[in-house]
């Protein structure tokens, strides 16, 4: 049985060159305990789909164009096989710059979808 090793992340059909460590989020409900002199249950909140990502800084590659991104489709690929899709996707506005020249940047959805 093989197990994730990689994953490729595309953002509206264009393979984003991902480091590794890349974090994915599918998003859904955060619950919550709802406690008094007993546990009574839980209550949820809706929470969104969230990736980021760390990509080398290279002269095909523009900050400012990573953090307009808005209304993207962005799909994440795992070699193991599950694919999953963040429709309408839009960056976070933060992506920034380390002294490695490497690019930190995050991406949301009100929801992802496996495919």
């Amino acid at each position: 049985m093989q197990f994730q090793g990689t994953a490729v992340i595309r953002i509206n059909g264009r393979e984003i060159k991902s480091l590794t460590g890349a974090t994915f989020t599918t998003g859904g409900f955060t619950r919550q305990p709802v406690k008094g002199a007993r546990v009574y249950g839980f209550n949820q909140t809706p929470t969104e789909a969230v990736v980021n990502l760390t990509i080398p800084n290279g002269a095909d590659t523009s900050v400012d164009e990573l953090n307009n991104i808005t209304d993207a489709t962005i799909t994440i690929t795992p070699d193991a096989g599950r694919q999953w899709l963040m429709p309408n996707a839009w960056s976070n506005g933060n992506a920034s710059i380390n002294s490695e020249g490497n690019i930190s940047c995050g991406f949301s959805s009100c929801e992802a979808k496996e495919i």
